[in-house]
């Protein structure tokens, strides 16, 4: 058993020596300053950074991989920067300053490293091999802006004051940072056909440390704090990843990235044999069919069974299929090029979509031309390419509708607070509450706002559903008539409310006041000053029927299909030239339908808006 034991030991020492290594860092911390800490792992990484480029710089005439290739030249910069970070630390008393210089070259240094990663799925897909001699000046350049920015120019923003800890442009850049990590991450994914398994592995955990070490650097207010530590283990792992990935396994395993087309090439070949799943078959130059695979015996009807000949046209093909073999064969005849086409078929009663290639074959000896016919499944890749497109139009919309429900309250917030800030002197006592108390508020309507994006992000995902209760209709209208009064008062709006007073609806109370809100806000902004906002609700089929009717602007017939859809979304300027961008009432109609609910609107220009929505009515 203990021999069992030793020899699992033996074949991952490397792993326990790093733990081991990380352990006495950590010790160290504890026991002695830690200023010392912070200088062994920066030197630690910056050793593995220069190590990185090294074998890059080195192999670069071999290195086929584009994405690799721009990331290890970048390091040599990365390194740099951080060594310059190291030596004006707080304390190191290397290069003297007035400015905490380590903060800049840290943000500075994240910037580029962030942007390297995600710019080099651009230039993954070239064919052209980047040049080493123009990536390095590049580089060069930038890194001497940097420096000469943060030490002579003195330019570059301020990162840290003493006793207050990291300003807002700090703490702003570093989820900056992690936003432009995050699509790495996406574009790694999308992308990952360009790696081995290997290699996507330890840069996807790579990226993924680096994005926990940014998370650690928002939330310290000291730079010997211990989410600063945390901070600079995750970068400490990060790097070693990235030393994995360019390092060991471009080094140590060299088929996986150098060889990786004598591989490719070697896999072609295979496709003879007959255990792949792609579809082969070869037909002479009268069109028979004198070879099939396994994979083509599965799809078609009738194949080749290794002696005699099968006209295409005998093959059980469907006659549009039938139709496509043949105009590639013919098309390949005359040309003598390859020829793609795309198709689909069913078996086994299932749909099947394949990517055929026509390729044309010469005999040396006899001077006879073949023709090699290839057919890739590609119904997964179709499946995942319309899953995709769903995560990215997702996410779009979670993006874009942060940008646009946000800015508001936060305008609202930021005036308030620049109003007693300038004038906190000459304000009353009671000025001062009154403001600070509709800071409060904004803040909260803020944060209530934030939860419901969040929540309404979860449900595009399938994380949440909704927490229905039973609500009293006749508070939730006065909640929300509350809540959008100073908005309409500003502009001599009226809102009234028309409703029986037992009304009970069954829903998430949160979606519904967000619904409630937007609408109210959307008729305020859309309403001349002076008018009536009417808010309605009636019994219709074990449903209520809310509506919300201004005598407003109205919408244009040209532009009612494109108000509650995502893809053709509009923004419109208010009466009193409010902005936005019309994603308000998408936001709606997710929470209204989520909650079994739907929504429409009846507009006519010049004349005014109504929005219905329906919620179920709560029995007993």
């Amino acid at each position: 058993m203990s021999s069992k034991i030793l020899g699992h030991i033996s074949e991952n020492y490397r792993l326990a020596f790093g733990i081991v290594v990380l352990a006495l860092i950590f010790i160290l911390s504890l026991d002695q300053s830690y200023l010392l800490f912070h200088t062994i792992v920066e030197l630690l990484s910056i050793i593995v950074a220069f190590a990185v480029f090294i074998v890059t710089w080195n192999s670069r005439k071999i290195l086929d991989n584009n994405y690799l290739f721009l990331v290890g030249i970048s390091y040599f910069f990365i390194g740099t920067l951080d060594l310059l970070h190291t030596i004006t630390f707080n304390g190191m008393q290397v290069i003297k300053g007035d400015g905490f210089y380590a903060n800049q070259f840290w943000v500075a240094t994240r910037f580029l490293e962030s942007v390297t990663l995600l710019l080099g799925f651009w230039f993954l897909s070239w064919r052209k091999k980047l040049s080493a001699d123009l990536i390095f000046l590049l580089y060069f350049a930038i890194t001497a802006v940097i420096i000469l920015s943060i030490l002579y120019w003195k330019v570059f923003p301020v990162c840290f004051v003493a006793g207050q800890g990291q300003t807002d442009f700090k703490i702003y850049s570093e989820y900056a940072i992690i936003f432009l990590l995050t699509a790495s991450i996406g574009m790694l994914i999308k992308r990952r056909r360009h790696f081995s398994d290997s290699i996507y592995k330890f840069l996807f955990l790579s990226i993924t440390f680096t994005i926990i070490s940014e998370f650690c650097f928002t939330l310290y207010i000291s730079n010997y704090s211990l989410s600063n530590e945390m901070g600079h283990y995750a970068k400490l792992i990060s790097f070693y990843l990235i030393y994995r990935a360019n390092v060991q396994t471009g080094f140590m395993q060299p088929t996986d990235i150098i060889f990786k087309n004598l591989k490719d090439s070697e896999e072609q070949y295979r496709t003879l044999t007959e255990n792949i799943p792609e579809v082969i078959m070869r037909f002479d130059s009268k069109l028979n069919c004198i070879y099939s695979n396994g994979s083509a015996k599965r799809f078609f009807p009738v194949t080749h069974t290794g002696t005699g000949r099968i006209r295409y046209t005998d093959l059980g093909l469907p006659p549009s299929v039938e139709q496509l073999l043949s105009d590639a064969l013919e098309n390949t005849d005359r040309t003598g090029e390859l020829h793609e086409v795309d198709f689909n078929l069913k078996a086994g009663g299932e749909d099947y979509f394949f990517s055929m290639e026509v390729v044309p074959e010469y005999s040396n000896e006899t001077g006879l031309k073949t023709y090699l016919m290839i057919c890739f499944d590609i119904t997964t890749l179709k499946h995942a390419e319309k899953e995709l497109r769903e995560l990215n139009a997702t996410k779009d919309k979670f993006f874009s509708i942060i940008a646009h429900d946000l800015k508001n309250p936060f305008t609202s917030l930021l005036g308030f607070s620049q109003l007693l800030s300038k004038n906190a002197s000459k304000l009353s006592s009671d000025r001062i509450q009154q403001l600070a108390e509709r800071m409060n508020e904004s803040a909260r309507q803020t944060y209530n706002l934030l939860e419901n994006l969040l929540s309404w992000a979860r449900i595009q995902t399938g994380n949440l559903s909704p927490v229905k209760q039973v609500i009293d209709v006749p508070d939730l209208l006065t909640e929300a008539i509350r809540v959008c009064s100073p908005g309409a008062m500003s502009k001599g709006i009226e809102i009234n409310a028309e409703y029986a007073g037992d009304e009970r609806i069954i829903a998430d109370r949160q979606m519904v006041n967000a619904v409630l809100r937007n609408i109210i806000i959307n008729a305020i902004k859309f309403s001349y000053p002076g008018g009536e906002i009417i808010l309605n609700v009636d019994y219709k089929e074990n449903m209520y029927q809310f509506s919300v009717a201004d005598a407003g602007v109205g919408i244009e017939e040209e532009h009612a299909g494109k108000v509650l859809t995502m893809d053709n979304n509009i923004s419109r300027t208010g009466t009193a030239n409010e902005t936005g961008t019309g994603l308000g009432l998408i936001l709606c109609k997710e929470f209204i339908e989520i909650n079994g609910g739907r929504i429409w609107f009846e507009s006519s220009a010049g004349q005014g808006t109504t929005f219905y929505f329906t919620l179920p009515v709560a029995n007993g």
